[in-house]
């Protein structure tokens, strides 16, 4: 089988890592697999393209002749599937599936269909997906539920498949443990993620835990913002930015709790990376978080927003770290059941080949 994504880049992010994962996943199993980007390549093109990948990319130009890259490289390759990732993956990609002859097309919304909604662009999507489209996939039920409300017409096209991670990345690297008791949190310091949210609970929690230390593994625009806020409310050596890392396990495994406070999520690999190390969490109410969290019984969920619940839950953790271990275990297991990269490309496969007239997976 050919299978060909369509995504705008392989920058590091959630969706891009599954998209990696599917690649690798499907590409061990004998299937010929390609990625095409719409707006830049990344460096997890790179690491695609070391791994015999290939990975295009079909950048805007003034002339407007992405969308001829694009067609005229599918038309090369003739992929038995095309599978859009995203909003703009799929408005400008689906229909040109179609042209050069795909036999199934697929699209993956990673997040939830939220306000402030772009009522233009969402009408683009479901349009193009309605008429273009065999399946669109939710990554987690809570998306489900949220896609076949906003588009019934095409409720019946809607299925859920749970996102996958591999373990994150561990290097030789010394990561220096805190003295105390570490928080971590993972992801783009942008505003969806809220980690001013966090940044003011950990300054509520320090009064009742004041060896308390936050580690912000990631990069933004927010980043500036942050390091003020830190600075403003005297954390500064409390509260350690990082930047990205490749090595996310290694900082993983050196901390005790994770952390998000996020105010729009689907299922994020973050969390996935956090529970295949074996760590606990502290999340916010928002998108497939509650969900994950019933299922893995390994951590507390809090209001969006909600410094001071969050403190609290911060200061509860802190206090009852003889229950950190079997907590971490249950995370551990449930990720190996439901979270697995292997597990989401089987499904995904067996999605492929419904939508291929085929009744089973090879």
């Amino acid at each position: 089988m050919v299978i060909a994504h369509v995504i705008d880049s392989m920058e590091t992010g959630g969706a891009e890592m599954v998209v990696a994962a599917l690649c690798r996943s499907h590409t061990a199993a004998g299937h010929r697999v390609e990625v095409h980007c719409l707006i830049a390549a990344g460096p997890l093109a790179d690491e695609l393209r070391r791994d015999g990948i290939s990975v295009y990319v079909h950048a805007r130009t003034r002339t407007g002749r992405a969308g001829w890259m694009l067609l005229c490289a599918l038309w090369r390759t003739r992929p038995d599937v095309v599978h859009c990732h995203n909003k703009t993956a799929t408005i400008r990609a689906a229909a040109i599936a179609r042209l050069v002859g795909s036999r199934a097309v697929i699209s993956t919304r990673h997040g939830l269909v939220a306000p402030p909604w772009r009522l233009r662009k969402e009408l683009k999507f479901w349009i193009a997906a309605a008429v273009f489209c065999d399946r669109v996939v939710a990554v987690c039920d809570s998306a489900w539920r949220n896609m076949t409300s906003c588009a019934r017409p095409v409720a019946h096209r809607i299925v859920t498949i749970r996102n996958g991670a591999a373990a994150a990345s561990v290097s030789n690297q010394c990561v220096a443990a805190a003295s105390g008791f570490t928080l971590i949190s993972v992801g783009r310091l942008v505003r969806a993620k809220s980690f001013d949210t966090l940044i003011r609970a950990v300054a509520e929690a320090r009064a009742a835990v004041p060896d308390l230390t936050l580690w912000i593994v990631g990069a933004g625009d927010e980043g500036p913002a942050l390091e003020r806020l830190c600075a403003d409310l005297g954390l500064a050596s409390a509260v350690r930015f990082v930047g990205e890392q490749r090595d996310v396990g290694t900082w993983l495994r050196a901390a005790d709790v994770f952390v998000l406070s996020s105010i729009s999520e689907g299922l994020p690999i973050a969390l996935l990376e956090a529970m295949a190390a074996g760590l606990p969490a502290i999340v916010t109410e928002v998108g497939g978080l509650t969900e994950l969290l019933a299922l893995s019984g390994a951590g507390a969920t809090v209001p969006v927003r909600d410094v001071h619940k969050l403190a609290l839950a911060i200061v509860q953790f802190a206090h009852r770290p003889h229950e950190l271990e079997a907590l971490g275990k249950r995370a551990l297991d449930c990720y190996e059941t439901y979270f697995t990269p292997d597990r989401m490309a089987r499904e995904y496969l067996s999605v492929y080949r419904a939508c291929l007239g085929c009744r089973e997976v090879e």
